[in-house]
This record gives structure tokens, sequence and C-alpha cells, in this order.
């Protein structure tokens, strides 16, 4: 049984494709911090998952405030977006917990969001770990892979478009399982907020913290938009920017997919 202190987590097995087949249960598994997992979780990740691969997203000083928790038998990659950057305004934004809590107004919040998702498609170290990424999915012909972020919103959420549009998985059914966050983190998300308000937090901070924690639908349209722009579909910006040609999509198609029962 996967506990509650793993935030958003969620298979994507189940999803339909454009052609009428379903993303294959347990294999991809998406979530959030992995750094106070109980031996429960641990336990199901192994044997009701099987979990072969762990994908940590986050950047270096994320992982040193918070290291993943092991999971026995899985192997475990680091694949930081945007490596050596850290706070706003000294460098890029790259999602993470201490520039999301740096953020203390809601529209700048919103405003630096869109910044992100543009980078995601137009930063070579950004694309360079999605490549990563779905390189070690090719690798992998069984078990489950779960990768993660610090709240699995973000950089989570541009891979997981990324693999489900590779997959056939139509726009709008992403977007749906994008959105899933902001029910999926709702109380991991309290208890935060809860927290700032004992340390007597402004209703602007807590406002703009509990937009640092959510997902909204123009983050996500930003990186749609911006791989238009640069690359004339995000199709084609997963074939020439990623660098993900015919042949290796069509095996993850093979690997990834499986036909639904006619009733």
């Amino acid at each position: 049984m996967i506990g509650a202190e793993l935030a958003n987590f969620r298979d994507l097995g189940g999803l339909r494709t454009k052609d009428g087949r379903e993303v294959a249960p347990k294999r991809l598994l998406r979530c959030g911090d992995m750094s106070e997992l109980t031996g429960e979780t641990i336990r199901s990740l192994q044997e009701e998952y099987h979990v072969v691969n762990v994908v940590d997203l986050r950047t270096a000083e994320e992982r040193g405030k918070a290291p993943d928790c092991e999971v026995p038998g899985a192997r475990a990659y680091v694949l930081d977006f945007f490596p050596g950057e850290k706070l706003m305004g000294r460098g890029q934004a790259t999602g993470s917990r201490e520039q999301l809590m740096n953020m203390q107004n809601a529209q700048l919040l919103h405003d630096y969001m869109k910044k992100l998702y543009g980078e995601f498609i137009t930063t070579r170290t950004a694309r360079d770990s999605i490549r990563s990424f779905v390189q070690i999915l090719l690798e992998t012909e069984e078990g489950a892979t779960v990768f993660h972020c610090f709240a699995g919103k973000d950089r989570t959420g541009i891979s997981a478009a990324v693999i489900l549009t590779i997959l056939g998985v139509p726009r709008d059914t992403i977007m749906e399982d994008y959105m899933e966050t902001n029910h999926m983190r709702a109380a991991a998300n309290q208890v935060i907020l809860d927290g700032l308000r004992q340390k007597c937090a402004s209703e602007e901070m807590l406002k703009a913290v509990e937009t640092a924690l959510s997902v909204d639908q123009d983050y996500l349209c930003t990186s749609f938009e911006t791989a238009h722009r640069e690359y004339g579909s995000f199709e084609n910006y997963i074939e020439t920017g990623l660098g993900i040609g015919q042949e290796e999509q069509k095996r993850l198609k093979e690997l990834y997919l499986v036909r639904t029962c006619a009733l």
C-alpha cells in the first residue's frame, strides 16, 4: 500500500491512446518527493509495482537536503534539469522547493512558472535530461520506472507529457493527468500551508505558496506553445529537439502500450 508520505503518486497505466490502446499498468509511475518513505510504501513499490528504476529529476541542492529513500533492487538515476542553478535571480527557474518558497507574490509566481515551462523546452540541459529519461525507458523491458521531482508536478509533469505524447495519448488526456496534481497534492499542500500559518505568514505569502504548490493549464500550455514556436509542434520538438526518432518512438509503444479487450 502506498502511504500518504508519497504525495502525488499515480500509475499512468490505463490512459487511452488515440488508436484505442492503453498505457500498460505498473510500468510508468509518477510522484513527488521520495525522501520520507515508510517501510510499507517501500515494500509496496517493490512487491506490488515491481519498481526497477527510480529517476530523480531534482537539483543537487534538493537531493542533498532530502535524499531519496532506497528502494532495494531498483537502479537509481539522477537527471538534473538545471545543474548548478540555485535561487531565482541568480540563475534559471528550476522548480525547486527553495525557489518556490522564496516567492511571496502569487502573480509573480504565476509568471515565474510560465518562464520555467518555457525553459523546459529551450534549455539544453533540460532537453538532455528528458532524452536520458527516454533512454532509460527504452532499456527497461520489464518492471516499473518511478520518476519524480520535489512536488511531482513540474519537471515530472513535462516528462510525463513527453512520454504520453510519444505513446499517442491525446492532448486533452495529458492535460487531465497533469491537472490531477491539484487533487493528489491537496492534503500535502495543506500541511505546508498550516505550518506557515502557525509561523504567522501573511495571507499574500500563503496565496503565493498555494499557487506554487499547484498546477495551472497555463503552465503546460506554455511548454506546448514554446515547442510550437521553436520547432513547429510538440511532436517536432520530441523528434528534433530531444532527438527521439520514429524507431525509438515505435519501440516505446511496443514496451509501454497494451491492447484493450473488445467487449
